[in-house]
């Protein structure tokens, strides 16, 4: 049969293949070429209590490795089978899947928050040895960290996400900016991993406990008066909207200096003050994404 012959639908059916080999490759490629892929985590869920969500194994783990100055991933590493094994539970039982576990919003933050930290910590050990969390990235690399938090997909709550939309998709449609004081991102510039597990019944005061730190201590807030610069870490930049929604809401003027002074300690809150009334410029400090290791 000659091509003038040959039927429409075989000549349409051989596009559609090219197309679709075509398509395939493509796809393939940008796959590989951003470092898009899923995490198995290979082991089995730990047991869970019949109501609720146990934190203990991870309560106990953040005991061990976090320290004054950052984290012993070489202890983190010691212990990666049962990272494994808390990385699993989470991925079986979450407010999505597992609604009566979680029926209060502190239950499902607290969740959030510690699967955020956890899942961070899963990502390097999957990926070490590393110096930072920039280090994970595919060929191409359309933003510093993509490989790392788009690129890395993780199982949590029955299904897969990666830790930009755990972090914007989820933890901040609670609306509390505290969280930013309490998720990690295994950078030095982080405010420091908290060295327990966020519980429902004490959420409030852990959350206000790691925002007190992170708006009282440098390299987060530093007032200079030799440069007469307020120097604010950039998370206060990259999250503003946040911040002053918060400060808003606690009844002071919506700004990020409001928020920090409502958190501060008392000495740094009067220095901040007295910063603001000499008109001290505010500048954002350079983000330092080398790994938090001791």
């Amino acid at each position: 049969m000659s091509e003038s012959t040959r039927p429409w639908y075989a000549r349409w059916w051989a596009i559609a293949l090219l197309l679709a080999a075509v398509l395939g490759a493509t796809g393939w490629m940008t796959v590989r070429a951003l470092g898009l892929r899923s995490i198995a985590v290979d082991a089995e869920p730990m047991a869970l209590p019949s109501e609720g969500f146990d934190y203990g194994w991870w309560n106990d783990a953040l005991g061990r490795w976090v320290r004054a100055g950052g984290v012993d991933y070489e202890a983190v590493l010691r212990d990666e089978t049962d990272l494994r094994r808390f990385v699993a539970t989470l991925a079986a039982a979450g407010p999505r899947s597992a609604p009566a576990r979680f029926p209060t919003e502190p239950e499902q933050l607290a969740y959030y928050i510690n699967a955020y930290n956890a899942l961070t910590l899963f990502g390097v050990v999957e990926n070490w040895p590393i110096e930072s969390v920039q280090d994970v990235r595919g060929w191409l690399d359309p933003r510093a960290g993509f490989g790392f938090f788009y690129g890395l997909r993780f199982p949590l709550d029955g299904e897969e996400m990666n830790l930009y939309e755990l972090e914007n998709g989820i933890i901040r449609g609670y609306l509390d900016a505290r969280i930013h004081a309490a998720i990690n991102c295994a950078s030095k510039s982080c405010p420091a991993l908290a060295p327990y597990a966020f519980e429902a019944t004490t959420l409030d005061e852990q959350l206000d406990s790691v925002t007190r730190a992170f708006c009282s201590n440098p390299p987060h807030v530093v007032i200079d008066g030799e440069t007469a610069e307020i120097r604010l870490s950039a998370i206060f930049d990259w999250y503003k909207a946040d911040f002053e929604e918060h400060a808003r809401r606690l009844g002071r003027p919506a700004t990020i200096e409001d928020f920090i002074a409502a958190f501060a300690d008392p000495a740094t809150a009067e220095a901040l003050e007295r910063a603001r009334k000499a008109e001290f410029d505010v500048v954002f400090q350079p983000y330092d994404w080398a790994l938090n290791q001791l």
